[in-house]
């Protein structure tokens, strides 16, 4: 991975960060080190044990993750404070690195918004950096209770904790970062009929950042990377990374009539649904 790069001054030999593992500092800016933490702990790598029994499984089976964990996910990280704080710190620093891509490739797109609500927001990373670059824009994170319970205060984002499945706090624009990835598609049409019926349907917008499988397909790099997070959301949550076609599909059954997707300098890309 070229952690370290060797530096010759007059003869000596001397060792160096190169610029990847400097990403891996607390005191980076966009420091990726606590998703580093979060998808090499024990936690996230046991049901990769489990990967060549759970091909052979029903669609119905049980997670790898629930069957090693005995409970998903969300409902370990609600009992136990350790995996909350993990979960949420790695979902910031993606958020801290994703976001100011999201501003220089497609951030136009919130020039109309006066209120966004970033569902399933965590501690607030996302809109803590939509806040200082727009700031006439209102801004509120909308997570379960023990997330927001575990946030900090944010000048300028409201904290509202409650459950998306049941509730959603009426925006102009809905934000959902890095979620439905982790949702079968049963789940993400429910979830995006709601947004479609909270957003007003003359200038609402949806925009999700998830990946988009075929994107950039000539990048071996990215697409590997995209195809091991797959393979992680199949076996944590029975989720799925999805094709540009996937997606498409999901967002017509959910009601939206235009989609689009805008590629920005990330893993990720960025899908605007309108009504």
């Amino acid at each position: 991975m070229n952690l370290i790069t060797i530096n010759s001054v007059e003869g000596s030999d001397t060792f160096s960060l190169t610029d990847i593992s400097k990403l891996l500092l607390n005191n980076q800016e966009r420091s990726l080190k606590d998703w580093v933490l979060g998808i090499d702990d024990e936690l996230s790598i046991n049901g990769w044990h489990e990967l060549s029994d759970y091909c052979l499984y029903a669609d119905d089976a049980p997670t790898p993750f629930v069957k090693f964990h005995g409970k998903t996910l969300w409902k370990l990280a609600a009992e136990v404070p350790e995996v909350n704080e993990l979960i949420n710190n790695g979902m910031a620093s993606d958020s801290k690195m994703i976001m100011p891509a999201f501003g220089q490739g497609c951030g136009s797109i919130l020039n109309d918004v006066t209120k966004i609500v970033d569902i399933g927001g965590g501690t607030g990373a996302a809109m803590s950096y939509v806040a200082k670059a727009f700031p006439a824009i209102k801004c509120m994170v909308f997570d379960l209770p023990h997330v927001v319970d575990a946030a900090p205060e944010i000048p300028g984002v409201q904290m509202v904790g409650g459950n998306m499945f049941e509730f959603i706090p009426p925006a102009d624009t809905l934000l959902l970062k890095f979620m439905l990835h982790g949702c079968k598609d049963a789940e993400c049409i429910k979830l995006l009929k709601r947004c479609k019926e909270i957003i007003p349907a003359h200038h609402g917008k949806v925009i999700i950042i998830e990946m988009v499988l075929d994107h950039d397909e000539d990048d071996d790099d990215l697409t590997q990377a995209r195809l091991s997070f797959d393979l992680d959301m199949m076996l944590s949550s029975g989720g799925k990374e999805r094709t540009k076609d996937e997606w498409r599909i999901l967002l017509e059954e959910a009601g939206f009539n235009k989609i689009e997707f805008i590629p920005i300098f990330a893993i990720q890309s960025v899908i605007v649904a309108y009504p």
